[in-house]
């Protein structure tokens, strides 16, 4: 089969692009697994063919890998012996999956004890057979009968577990112990019963003797050796917690460095992020301020231009008092050249009749209507004169009035343009305020938006870690207390066996000196 890449192969927890130079993997000898090197690709660039996103920060630009399922890393193919072997070696064993265990190795245990129940009955019937058909083999549990079956399967039970006690030290060294009381028994009733034996059995006797004691100073020996093998265990175990204790609270030294040195950097982006916001807000205070200026600066323009549209209304104003003052001069003067061709006329008339009169007088009817026709010419030289002058004055009337028009018109079209322009510029000047605000606004949101959630970040990372590091000392404490419990109950079971063998030598009527001796023996091997 193929192995995939885990957190549980042999190779780095995580798989890193390295070229193929040899590393301290290839020397690693692996039974079931040829020594070789691992096929890996050497790549100078990691992101070379993958998908990459550039995430734009305050501090610059981040290019974010994205997971792909093709991957570049080619793993060498191991047998599934090899792997499955080594999948096994890899898991930690806790507590918890070490009580799983002694639970399944209980049902096992159960579940042989079962088939060997219904062995023992297909056994039992074989042998029922059997003995229908004259045979002379028997069970051992037909004397108990069928109803009675149980309960001797809980004598078999009970008779397995008293035969594990007799497998534990502490019962071993017991058992020696009484062994050794009972030798004594034996020999004390030897002496005392055959005291009259005669003297030849006595050598015997002290060779029997000998020999005992060897057995028992070997068996001493044996004692004391592992005595001191307990001992060595018991340091080493000590000194393996001692460790235990000193890299924790190297793990809790380094756990409280690592958050102080977050607590440094997360305080530093704080001043930093400060200093921005102090930046900016100078920045705005200095864009108000133009702003300001901008629109005080539009302010003094409208109010220059609506001094010159005064200025240039008062003008027109005294140019059309000028104008009134100059056609009432020429109407006044025209008034006068009236009068005086008036007068003239009058004089020319009170001439021509003087004429009349005279010519009536001394010429003849000739001269009479020369004289008509000649004051015919006169009257209509006057009248065209007259009409001329009116018509000269009625075109200069609508030539001044039409200018007139003209210039009003001129002047309320530039200052209706002056206007529109200072409103124009006005709106630009309020519209591009409201967007620097606006974009003030959405920066500053966006600065707390980026500044919460990093911090929102270092919290949730900070309480992870602290949730593992509690959970990693419950589970050490279960452990611990689990370990605590299986140690307790093996020293009440060896005390219960141990308690059960010196009942039964009471109730055996061995001597009192006897019991108490092998009690005294017990206690300093438990005191030792």
């Amino acid at each position: 089969m193929q192995l995939r890449p885990s957190r549980t192969s042999i190779w780095s927890p995580d798989w890193q692009l390295h070229s193929n130079e040899p590393c301290c993997l290839s020397k690693q000898s692996i039974p079931g697994v040829p020594t070789r090197q691992p096929t890996i690709m050497s790549c100078d660039n990691p992101y070379e063919g993958k998908h990459v996103e550039h995430l734009v920060t305050k501090d610059g630009i981040r290019s974010l890998l994205v997971p792909s399922k093709d991957t570049s890393v080619y793993p060498i193919i191991w047998p599934k012996t090899a792997y499955q072997r080594l999948q096994n070696k890899a898991k930690l064993k806790t507590m918890d999956d070490k009580l799983i265990e002694i639970k399944q190795s209980e049902i096992e245990k159960k579940n042989m004890l079962e088939e060997s129940e219904k062995r023992k009955k297909r056994f039992q019937e074989l042998d029922r057979e059997r003995q229908g058909k004259g045979g002379t083999i028997g069970n051992v549990l037909e004397e108990f009968g069928e109803e009675d079956a149980s309960g001797a399967a809980q004598k078999i039970i009970n008779r397995a577990f008293i035969a594990k006690q007799e497998q534990e030290e502490e019962v071993k060294r017991a058992n020696r112990i009484i062994l050794a009381a009972k030798c004594h028994i034996i020999r004390d009733a030897q002496i005392a019963e055959k005291q009259e034996i005669q003297r030849e059995l006595r050598a015997e006797e002290l060779r029997l003797e000998k020999i005992m004691i060897e057995e028992n100073e070997k068996a001493l020996r044996e004692e004391e050796r592992k005595r001191q093998e307990a001992k060595m265990a018991t340091k080493q175990h000590s000194e393996e917690i001692r460790n235990q204790l000193q890299q924790k609270e190297k793990i809790q030294l380094k756990e409280a460095e690592r958050i102080e040195e977050e607590a440094r950097v997360l305080k530093q982006a704080q001043m930093a992020i400060t200093a921005d916001e102090k930046l900016n807000e100078k920045a705005k205070i200095d864009r108000v301020n133009q702003i300001r200026e901008d629109l005080k600066k539009a302010y003094e323009l409208s109010a220059y231009y609506k001094q010159l549209d005064y200025e240039e209304q008062r003008i027109a104003e005294l140019k059309v008092q000028e104008y009134i003052r100059q056609r009432n001069e020429r109407q006044a003067k025209l008034e006068l050249e009236k009068k005086m061709a008036a007068e003239m006329r009058e004089r020319e008339q009170d001439r021509m009749l003087k004429i009349q009169q005279k010519l009536l007088t001394t010429k003849s009817a000739k001269n009479d209507m020369d004289l008509r026709r000649g004051q015919e010419h006169v009257e209509r030289e006057f009248r065209r004169r007259e009409k001329e002058i009116a018509i000269k004055k009625r075109q200069l009337e609508q030539q001044i009035a039409v200018a007139r028009a003209e210039q009003l018109e001129a002047v309320k079209l530039e200052r209706a343009m002056q206007i529109a322009r200072d409103e124009l510029d006005h709106k630009r000047a309020v519209e591009k305020y409201k967007q620097e605000e606006e974009k003030e606004t959405k920066s500053k949101q966006k600065q707390s938006h980026l500044r919460e959630s990093y911090r929102g970040e270092i919290i949730r990372q900070m309480n992870q870690k602290e949730q593992a590091r509690r959970e990693l000392e419950r589970n050490f404490r279960k452990e611990h207390a689990a370990l605590q419990e299986l140690v307790k109950k093996r020293e009440l079971a060896v005390k219960t066996t141990i308690s059960n063998k010196i009942k039964i030598m009471k109730e055996s009527k061995v001597p009192d000196r006897f019991i108490k001796d092998v009690e005294r023996q017990l206690n300093l091997i438990k005191g030792d």
